[in-house]
């Protein structure tokens, strides 16, 4: 596998929704390629400090115009 087509298929791999075989093969590349494993490093620091991250919070007077809208829509 080189570069280019491990990085078309880097957001599968990483979400674990390629076959096995294909994994394994992407597994073996980035042991052999120290940019694609550093590539791969910086992606899992960049979700792990994303899920650490509070979750943003939606002030109460939007919350309530969004209801409000959607209820208007409803009817």
């Amino acid at each position: 596998m080189k570069c280019n087509e491990l990085l078309q298929r880097f957001a599968e791999y990483a979400d674990g929704a390629l076959p096995d075989d294909l994994c394994t093969e992407i597994a073996r590349h980035l042991e052999r390629c120290p940019p694609c494993a550093d590539l791969e490093r910086d992606l899992k620091d960049l979700q792990r400090m994303c899920r650490e991250q509070p979750r943003p919070c939606l002030p109460d007077e939007a919350r309530r115009r969004i209801e409000q809208l959607l209820k208007d829509r409803c009817r």
